[in-house]
């Protein structure tokens, strides 16, 4: 058996290509756009959560384990070495 018979037996035997409709492409669409959506909620839910707890006292901010950073942005307070929980 020559090369080409046996690559031609090979090519015979593949399965065949899964055929995509074009309700794939927009079930594909709709779950893009609702994975879009998602972050964008998250997105505006977490600016909204820091704008009001912005509004807090230094020392709440602590209780609640966040500091103000030099320029009065929140950020997560960070641990110190050595101290434990």
């Amino acid at each position: 058996m020559s090369n080409i018979h046996a690559y031609m037996d090979a090519c015979d035997r593949m399965a065949p290509a899964s055929q995509r409709t074009p309700m794939d492409a927009v079930v594909s669409l709709c779950l893009s756009a609702a994975h879009l959506a998602t972050r964008l909620f998250a997105g505006f839910q977490h600016r909204w959560t820091i704008q009001r707890i912005a509004r807090f006292s230094d020392h709440r901010l602590q209780d609640m384990g966040f500091e103000r950073d030099w320029d009065g942005s929140i950020i997560r307070r960070q641990r110190q070495p050595g101290r434990r929980r």
